[in-house]
């Protein structure tokens, strides 16, 4: 620690010097205002100590400069004065001072002081350093969530476009988003379709996203069964997640006639909307992925029809659960009615804007607190 005393009273310089020394600072000693200024750019003090003279304009210029040439970096400056009036000492403040004492001043009040702002100067280096240390540590943590957010979007890309037959929506309670969207037509015309939504949200919930966006586009380019699929992902979460975290999904294949095949574990009824307006649905009959071990993996498939036109639509567990501004749910039935009217529409990419915007009205602004997906495959 260093500390700067600035007086043209030798006495003064004498006793600050001996109490500094006694703290173990180094100490620098000036009697001229003019040199005060060179001595503080090439000493860089860690505090300040300056005898004002109230009649001199140089003694609050010099806390000006003082003041100035310490930019951000915490150096407290103590003025002592022999003119201890309201006028002098609110000078001294509005000049750049943080402490004023009085001359002559008591020794042992002068010590007390002066430790209580080197303890502020101690807690404001370890501020400094932590603050630092964080800063390095959010930097490094933002770089690690780019490229994560670059690998998952870039295999999350091969997946198809919105069209009049695809529309898919995906809206994150978090930085990184838990659930996966996953449409792909294979070389037989056969589209394959997985919907899936990690357990919670965020960084963590999408740990397993990688490998399994990978089984389904080389499952796509395999023409893998579903049922070999979904064994297969299970097998893959059962090995990277934690017992607390699995997968929630749907794993669907849609022939070209519109024939269904279809797994579903863990997730809401996927509803159809038929061309006549009537509803139907898939329902979620298994275990979420990642759950059982493969001797006990129940891999049955259900089956289903689409016929032209009609609209099957999976929604993950954050439509139902999202809230308003008053803490109420939005629930089965106020999505039935919603997907029930909104994909009456011919247009399919119309019909799900719609279906945001009455979702995004009802939330307001309360909080998402879970990854929101919604997936809607017209044959």
């Amino acid at each position: 620690m260093k500390l700067l005393c600035v007086d043209i009273d030798a006495v003064y310089r004498d006793i600050i010097s001996l109490y500094a020394e006694k703290e173990g600072m180094a100490v620098k000693i000036e009697s001229e205002f003019d040199a005060a200024r060179s001595s503080f750019r090439e000493f860089m003090p860690d505090i300040v100590i300056v005898g004002v003279v109230s009649e001199l304009e140089q003694s609050f210029a010099l806390l000006h400069a003082l003041k100035a040439a310490s930019g951000d970096r915490f150096t407290p400056i103590i003025c002592l004065s022999d003119h201890a009036t309201n006028a002098v000492m609110d000078r001294c403040f509005q000049s750049g001072a943080d402490d004023f004492i009085s001359k002559p001043f008591n020794e042992g009040l002068f010590h007390i002081r002066l430790k209580t702002h080197l303890r502020h100067i101690h807690l404001m280096k370890e501020m400094y350093r932590k603050n630092k240390a964080l800063t390095y540590y959010q930097t490094m943590i933002e770089r690690e969530h780019e490229m994560a957010h670059h690998v998952l979007d870039h295999i999350q890309g091969r997946s198809e476009k919105n069209s009049q037959y695809v529309a898919i929506t995906r809206l994150s309670a978090a930085s990184f988003n838990g659930d996966l969207a996953l449409v792909k037509t294979r070389s037989d015309g056969a589209r394959l379709v997985f919907v899936g939504d990690f357990t919670g949200h965020g960084l963590p919930a999408s740990i397993g996203a990688l490998p399994i966006m990978q089984a389904f586009f080389d499952a796509v380019d395999d023409l893998l069964k579903i049922e070999v699929l979904a064994e297969k992902m299970n097998r893959i979460l059962l090995n990277i997640l934690p017992d607390y975290m699995f997968c929630a999904g749907y794993l669907i294949y849609m022939g070209r006639d519109g024939d269904i095949l279809y797994w579903g574990g863990g997730m809401p009824n996927a509803l159809i909307r038929r061309t006549n307006g009537e509803m139907d649905y898939l329902r979620s009959t298994h275990m979420p992925l990642g759950i059982l071990p493969a001797s006990e993996f129940e891999g049955k498939l259900e089956a289903n029809q689409l016929s032209t036109g009609d609209t099957l639509i999976i929604v993950s567990d954050g439509v139902l659960e999202l809230k308003n501004s008053e803490g109420l749910m939005f629930g089965d039935e106020k999505a039935l009615q919603l997907i029930q009217t909104a994909y009456a529409e011919k247009d399919l990419i119309k019909a799900q804007y719609h279906t945001e915007k009455v979702l995004a009205d009802y939330r307001g602004e309360s909080a998402q607190l879970d990854d929101i997906t919604l997936v809607a495959l017209r044959c």
